[in-house]
């Protein structure tokens, strides 16, 4: 019994003294480990880790290290005299997350601070880096897409003053970050705080930028472990590329996964330049102006943008970009007072001044036509090649498939550049990408009391790329909406109620190789409507009766029908029907526009209703290119007519002269407008 009890007795002891002894090598900071944390540190990440100076370590309770100098090396192949070289350090960090750590995963501390730091951050071509510290090395894409993927997490990183150099080839980053402390009694309390400045090249980028924080900077903080790091005053200006960059605000850590919030503005060339160094697919636009509030927390980006000038068009809107879901996601609303058209010129191709792109530089899988053409252009001299319309610049296919959208669109006027075009009211799209699709659904709008239907898609999957769209116009006020058809002070050349159709489909890596193999129909309908007296006689080439117009002055003829209906085949154009009718003339047009070489190969005739004395009632004709377009006038028959006028009255005398210019006019048969009853009608004539 009393064997059992001293037992007891020194068990009870020897805890009490293991206790003691870990109370005060706790207390005391556990100096006689420096040597062991030195091997396990180095065994671990695979490079020499040394503690120097003033020494203190806590194990038990909230484990953390304090050490005057601390120095980890870098491996010989990556050219850097050391990874880091910190002065008065504080280390903590967490059992469970070391021991997960010597398993592979990636290191996570709970935070790091450093009165004075010296980081130089390398990785080489094969994608390995001097910070993977004993952790899995990422494969080059998965370092593409995390420039510091496999830095250890921190759940905050603060750093006095020092430097962080960091050269990455794979991520295209050469950034030389300076920081530098002005804290103390000897400043002045506006001038107190940190300061960091960033200079090289981010993605591709040029950088520089300078940082401005009320407290110790935060650099790097990781949400999972430190939801409690405290939001310091923080200022940003500089330049990233040609844009300028100004944030005011505050963060809770600037590097890794930041966190921050504050005012922004914004002004650069374009916004795809913007979008680049980030991830974002954005559109080639004119010079913009943004200014709003930005916020980043757990991976979301959010821009709430008060004010978008890009080129002349004013925008607004609530984005939200989720950074790291993969494939990265941007999603919100996009709204403005108005969008003009001209400013969506680089995003299809086309050069921000209205001009076209040289013709030699269209390249691409486009039509065999096409391909033709493009080599007999080639041959030719600049100054001898026809004038293109249509954009030959290449899309930006693959960004497409740098990330997803979804993205609500409400614009209040959508402005065509031109005063002969009314603009576009409550302009509503949704627009979504996804897995390289980009799709425009629910599009609508409302133009001269009509509306606009439709939706457009195209696919950067597909060798060549396919895009395809449908639209329905219904109800538009023709000379409402084409403002150039109307005159001062005279009715409009052309009024009418508008309905239409196009279900077309086309291939390529440009504006111009898509319509270059446009496939499907186009349906326009014209109702209620008008066609100017002298406009229809001016067809004709009846002089007499254009003649009295002049004179009486133009009045317009009601329009029995007027439709195009249209079909296109690779490329190109032609006319199922094409008329224009009213009680006095029927005009058909007939020929072809072929969109590979923009040639147009178009015939007019005119069938006059009506009698007329004097008519020398010929085909038009329109030849030429879009960019340089001929119209006139099919001189055989003309001449024909001519010659019997001079004949009969060189023959019979002056009066007979005017027997073969007489029109007699024809009688009404059928509707042209209808397809089945205008066949019969064009094989009689």
């Amino acid at each position: 019994m009393n064997g059992r009890r001293r037992g007891l007795v020194w068990t009870g002891a020897g805890v009490v003294v293991l206790l003691v002894g870990l109370m005060l090598a706790e207390i005391s900071g556990w100096p006689f480990l420096r040597q062991p944390i030195e091997a396990a540190a180095s065994r671990n990440a695979a490079v020499p880790v040394q503690l120097r100076g003033r020494f203190r370590a806590h194990l038990l309770w909230r484990p953390r290290l304090e050490v005057e100098h601390l120095n980890i090396a870098s491996a010989e192949r990556f050219g850097a005299p050391h990874l880091l070289d910190a002065h008065g350090v504080s280390l903590a960090w967490r059992w469970g997350d070391v021991w997960r750590w010597q398993r592979g995963e990636r290191l996570r501390l709970q935070a790091l601070r450093a009165d004075t730091l010296d980081a130089r951050l390398r990785r080489l071509d094969d994608g390995t880096a001097n910070w993977q510290l004993g952790a899995r090395e990422p494969r080059p894409e998965e370092a593409e897409a995390e420039p510091l993927g496999g830095l250890p997490r921190f759940g905050s990183l603060v750093i006095g003053q020092g430097r962080v150099d960091w050269k990455d080839p794979v991520a295209d980053v050469d950034v030389d970050i300076r920081l530098r402390g002005r804290e103390g009694e000897a400043e002045a309390a506006t001038s107190a705080g940190y300061e960091a400045t960033a200079n090289g090249r981010y993605r591709a980028m040029p950088l520089k930028l300078q940082v401005r924080a009320g407290s110790t900077l935060p650099l790097l903080q990781d949400p999972d472990t430190a939801t409690d790091a405290p939001w310091v005053p923080v200022r940003v200006e500089g330049a990233v590329a040609t844009s300028r960059l100004l944030f005011d605000g505050q963060a809770a850590a600037l590097l890794g996964t930041p966190r921050l919030q504050g005012a922004l503005e914004l002004q650069g060339r374009s916004l795809a330049a913007v979008g680049r160094p980030l991830g974002i697919t954005l559109p080639q636009t004119p010079p913009f102006d943004l200014r709003g509030t930005l916020s980043q927390d757990a991976g979301v980006w959010r821009l709430q943008a008060t004010r978008a000038n890009v080129g002349t068009s004013r925008l607004s809107g609530d984005l939200r970009f989720h950074s790291l879901e993969r494939p990265r996601r941007l999603s919100g609303e996009l709204t403005g007072k108005k969008l003009a058209f001209a400013d969506l010129g680089p995003a299809i191709g086309a050069s921000g001044d209205g001009a076209t792109d040289a013709p030699g530089k269209a390249t691409g899988k486009a039509t065999g036509n096409a391909k033709a053409g493009a080599k007999d252009e080639a041959a030719q001299p600049a100054s001898a090649r026809p004038r293109r319309v249509l954009p030959q610049r290449r899309f930006d296919l693959p960004s497409l498939a740098a990330m997803d959208a979804d993205v609500r669109v409400a614009i209040n006027e959508v402005d065509f550049g031109t005063p002969a075009m009314t603009p576009l009211s409550g302009l509503l799209t949704r627009v979504r990408l996804s897995a390289g699709v980009l799709r425009l659904d629910e599009l609508e709008a409302k133009v001269a009391g009509g509306r606009i239907k439709g939706m457009t898609q195209l696919d950067a999957n597909a060798r060549p790329a396919k895009w395809e769209a449908t639209l329905d116009i219904a109800g538009v006020d023709v000379a409402n909406w084409v403002r150039g058809l109307r005159r001062e002070q005279a009715s409009p050349y052309l009024t009418g109620v508008l309905h239409a159709r196009l279900d077309v489909r086309g291939a390529g890596s440009s504006t111009a190789q898509i319509l270059g193999s446009l496939d499907g129909p186009i349906d326009l309908r014209l109702r209620d409507g008008t066609l100017s007296y002298l406009i229809t006689e001016a067809m004709g080439l009846d002089l007499a009766q254009a003649l009295g117009v002049v004179i009486t002055g133009d009045k317009p003829l009601p329009l029995r029908c007027a439709r195009f209906d249209l079909l296109a085949r690779n490329g190109v154009v032609e006319p199922r029907l094409a008329v224009l009718d009213n009680r006095d003339s029927t005009v058909r047009i007939n020929g072809q526009v072929n969109l590979n070489d923009e040639s147009l190969a178009l015939r007019l005739v005119t069938q006059p209703k009506d009698w007329s004395p004097l008519s020398l009632r010929t085909p038009v004709t329109v030849t030429g290119t879009l960019g340089d377009p001929d119209v006139g006038i099919e001189g055989r028959k003309l001449a024909g007519r001519v010659i019997g006028a001079i004949a009969l009255g060189a023959a019979a005398g002056p009066a007979a002269a005017v027997i073969p210019l007489v029109e007699r006019g024809q009688k009404e048969e059928g509707d042209p407008c209808d397809a089945k009853a205008a066949a019969p009608l064009e094989k009689k004539r």
